[in-house]
């Protein structure tokens, strides 16, 4: 149970004028600068630049099986640090916590919550903000059984690769074969990959609400399928981005609802565009076959969705 906050800052020490370098999106003033971290080829073709961070946010803390972190009230607060499960870890409930405050300036700087070969993991009622690179991660081995429910991802910062105040590296799902049901949660000033997904994994995202996206929402490439329905996007400027070799995504309108009853047993929900938001393209409804056989995640009345997220999400709401 946690019921303060725990400030990591400093406890591992700061690296003080160490190698880094200037990203190609580093246009103003307020950008972020990016680590140029051992063994990593990210910043061979890119100017180099001397940045300052602090250690601990880049090595986070390894949470091991059959554990619960849950915080009380509003005071659970894990700064300068993330949270990592992965080597088959299972069976883990993170609730209710804010992780906050990992380099946010610098690219790299430290991700939030990392998953890599894990399974039966919920991340619930949790808020994110601040952060280096991702929020959340789940790696290249495979997460079966990830549920991320009521959970707020505030993109607001000071250091932004966009310019504009938001944070680009939001979600991204890299997990090959994972199963992930990412449900009631608030995903706001973000400007990109919120998420990003990659390789053989199966998404649902139902009834969230994404806020003020300058970017895009979705990015999803090859491999990945995912069954987008009942969300509010509310001034998006792009619902979603493919790549060349593009995944399969089926986003279902209110003409094509009842297609999904020979998949998973009931209509869907259409989603919802505000704000100029366009439609996402996502007509791939064979890709639904995946989830037969599934207990799947129930979808809210379109109409409810904003106030029900606006009300629910982020910590100290439970």
């Amino acid at each position: 149970m946690v019921d303060r906050e725990f400030n990591f800052k400093g406890t591992s020490g700061v690296c003080n004028n160490c190698a880094g370098c200037k990203p190609t999106s580093a246009t103003c003033q307020a950008t972020q600068l990016a680590i140029d971290l051992p063994n990593q080829s990210w910043c061979d073709s890119l100017p180099p630049a001397k940045v300052s961070y602090d250690k601990a946010a880049v090595t986070p803390i390894q949470v091991r099986s059959n554990k619960s972190i849950v915080g009380v009230g509003s005071k659970g607060v894990i700064r300068g640090k993330g949270l990592r499960m992965s080597n088959g870890v299972k069976n883990i409930i993170v609730q209710n916590v804010h992780i906050t405050d990992l380099n946010p300036s610098l690219i790299w700087g430290g991700d939030a919550i990392t998953l890599a070969g894990t399974d039966l993991i919920w991340i619930d009622h949790v808020k994110i903000s601040l952060v280096g690179r991702q929020m959340l991660v789940t790696g290249y081995e495979s997460s079966g059984r990830v549920t991320v429910s009521h959970s707020e991802f505030d993109g607001q910062t000071s250091w932004s690769s966009s310019c504009d105040g938001r944070h680009y590296w939001a979600i991204l799902g890299y997990g090959k074969g994972d199963m992930v049901t990412f449900a009631g949660n608030y995903v706001h000033h973000t400007s990109g990959r919120s998420p990003k997904m990659e390789y053989n994994n199966q998404w649902h995202v139902v009834s969230n609400y994404w806020y003020s996206n300058s970017g895009h929402a979705f990015d999803i490439s090859s491999g990945s399928n995912a069954f987008i329905e009942g969300n509010v996007f509310e001034n998006v400027a792009t619902t979603s981005v493919k790549e060349q070799k593009p995944g399969q995504a089926f986003a279902p309108t209110t003409a094509n609802v009842g297609s999904c009853l020979n998949f998973i047993g009931r209509e869907c929900q259409p989603n919802s565009y505000l704000g100029g938001s366009p439609a996402i393209v996502g007509t791939s409804i064979q890709m639904l076959s995946n989830l037969k056989g599934y207990d799947v995640a129930k979808a809210t009345s379109i109409a409810k969705v904003k106030g029900q997220v606006l009300k629910n999400a982020g910590v100290g709401k439970i």
